[in-house]
């Protein structure tokens, strides 16, 4: 039985568990982002004063062996009245954290309804407040207002969280036993750093003797990452851990022009990851998805969906090659 451990958040983490609970003889454990604060997600976390719900029902969701019907539950968003754009399935999160005064404990209790195939553990159970110093001083507060900034043009002094955000406990123990480490793919400074600068993070990744693997993002995002290459993903990456990548993941395979087409009415010029690095920890392989995601009617939040994916069975075969 291999341990296999995936760190980030939103639809990331859910094409990679998606196509991995179904490999047999391995134990997965999904660590997840905790800083979001837009969408459904931001107005639960404003009103309810409870924890970020959204990115870890998307991974319990990936998990669940559940019918079908359950897990169209969980996705479901309201299009009408007071609980228009919210989705169902932050609610009832947020409603576990409420009866039983604990993030972490609401999310097990979740996980035994949704008969989840693994584990699901927040990154951090403290409240994660993302924050960026800009190069001329100025200060972005949550990671809403630092998905739609163009930190490229303002440049990036400091990423950070405003208050003491420590690993969680489970994390750590779960990092520590892993075979095996998948770090993304997601957006670099919403879904990834957010779970590198974690305090206690840094120690536990260097102290593990797991691989670390990195499915390289397909995409550039507009403002944040236009025109990286494989080798910045890396750099950026390796700066945080305080260690080497020992597996790199990289698509070989090119999207259809209208893929590229619609993505670039949203991201711009410099949309597409070029394939610069090379290095013998590179594995190249055909990993993405040819399926055009739809718009989730009622969704509270302002930006657009990606055109450009993963896709959770070629990634899940290329992993199996690896770990076997």
């Amino acid at each position: 039985m291999k341990n296999i451990v995936t760190i980030g958040g939103g639809t990331g983490s859910y094409t990679v568990l998606s196509g991995l609970k179904n490999l047999p003889d391995v134990s997965l454990t999904a660590l997840v982002s905790m800083s979001d604060n837009g969408g459904s997600t931001g107005v639960l976390r404003d009103e309810l004063g409870v924890l970020p719900p959204g990115d870890v029902r998307q991974c319990l969701v990936a998990l669940s062996e559940h019918s079908d019907i359950v897990r169209k539950l969980m996705n479901y968003r309201f299009n009408e009245g007071t609980l228009k754009g919210h989705n169902f399935g932050n609610i009832f999160l947020a409603a576990l954290e409420k009866v039983t005064g604990d993030f972490g404990k609401g999310v097990e209790i979740a996980s035994e309804i949704l008969k989840v195939n693994g584990n699901v553990i927040p990154i951090t159970g403290n409240k994660a407040e993302l924050s960026i110093t800009l190069s001329d001083g100025k200060i972005l507060e949550g990671e809403n207002k630092i998905q739609d900034a163009n930190l490229q043009d303002a440049g990036i002094k400091d990423i950070f969280y405003k208050n003491d955000v420590r690993l969680n406990e489970n994390a750590e123990k779960a990092i520590l036993k892993a075979d095996y480490i998948i770090l993304g793919p997601g957006n670099y400074y919403c879904s990834i750093v957010p779970n590198l600068i974690v305090s206690g993070f840094k120690e536990a990744i260097i102290e593990s003797k797991a691989k670390i693997i990195l499915p390289v993002n397909l995409t550039n995002k507009l403002g944040h990452t236009t025109h990286w290459k494989v080798s910045s993903y890396v750099n950026n990456v390796e700066k945080y851990l305080g260690k080497l990548i020992d597996i790199i993941l990289v698509n070989n395979e090119k999207p259809s022009a209208e893929q590229i087409e619609r993505y670039k009415l949203s991201e711009g010029d410099g949309v597409l990851v070029e394939d610069d690095f090379k290095d013998n920890r590179v594995i190249r392989d055909a990993l993405l998805s040819h399926v055009m995601p739809q718009a989730i009617i009622g969704d509270k939040s302002p930006n657009l969906r990606g055109f450009i994916r993963h896709d959770s069975e070629k990634l899940a075969n290329c992993l199996k090659k690896i770990i076997n």
